[in-house]
């Protein structure tokens, strides 16, 4: 079986390709990829890593005539770390776990609420927060002569 004259890679191929094949020769527990036919595939990089992603944490919502109440599991966030905001018509959740997991929510309210008057309270992984809904005014109609 005749073998192909190895070519120089690096003319034809893209500069972040070229980055990724040098990066795999570089490491000492893999092969080089010229002594071998067979591709050589190395440890996660960082184009791979998946941990600095942000998961989105499981959430219940209950909607009743007065309130909105929002119920998110949050395993491993420290209080420091926890921030909820709310507006007329969103709530947003972001956290940061054990060993750098980033938790993120953005839930739509479908109702208006009073931003002010939110409660949240953070016990053993599960945030509970409270949406006090915003009142509709009742307009009084006068009767005309």
């Amino acid at each position: 079986m005749a073998e192909e004259p190895s070519r120089d890679r690096d003319v034809d191929l893209p500069s972040s390709l070229d980055r990724l094949l040098r990066r795999i020769d570089a490491h000492p527990s893999l092969p080089a990829i010229g002594a071998s036919s067979k591709r050589a595939l190395g440890p996660p990089s960082a184009i791979a890593d998946e941990r600095g992603q942000a998961r989105e944490p499981a959430a219940e919502v209950v909607v009743t005539p007065a309130r909105i109440y929002v119920t998110l599991e949050l395993p491993g966030v420290s209080r420091e770390t926890l921030e909820v905001t709310a507006d007329d018509s969103r709530l947003t959740v972001h956290a940061i776990g054990e060993g750098g997991r980033v938790f993120h929510s953005e839930i739509e309210l479908f109702h208006p609420v009073e931003p002010e008057a939110v409660t949240a309270t953070y016990r053993n992984g599960v945030l509970d927060v409270t949406l006090p809904r915003r009142r509709g005014h009742r307009v009084r109609i006068k009767r005309g002569d």
